[in-house]
């Protein structure tokens, strides 16, 4: 018995057309399949989006998330964490006793 996808010449390979995505993956998402992306809950999904953090659309009643988008957001994050961060004292801080003197 020949291979699935062999027989008659078939190619080997799904088609584009068959499986929605192009050649590296979705361009659009569900917010359920960004959340999970994201690895985030529907709440603070929709607070990227109203904060600009996402972009999405409508198409119909079905709101679509792009996955450039998700990817943008993941390297501003990034960068945002290897950015010089101002350093701490260690320790707990000192109480400021104004007028006070500390014995």
């Amino acid at each position: 018995m020949p291979a699935f996808g062999t027989e008659r010449g078939a190619p080997n390979q799904m088609s584009i057309c068959s499986t929605g995505i192009g050649e590296l993956g979705p361009l659009v998402v569900k917010p359920k399949v960004a959340w999970k992306m994201l690895a985030c809950s529907n709440t603070r999904g929709y607070e990227l989006i109203a904060a600009g953090e996402l972009e999405s659309f409508r198409d119909g009643r079905s709101r679509k998330i792009t996955v450039e988008s998700i990817h943008r957001l993941i390297a501003r994050r990034l960068a945002a964490e290897r950015a010089p961060q101002p350093r701490r004292g260690r320790g707990r801080p000192r109480k400021h006793l104004a007028g006070r003197e500390i014995t």
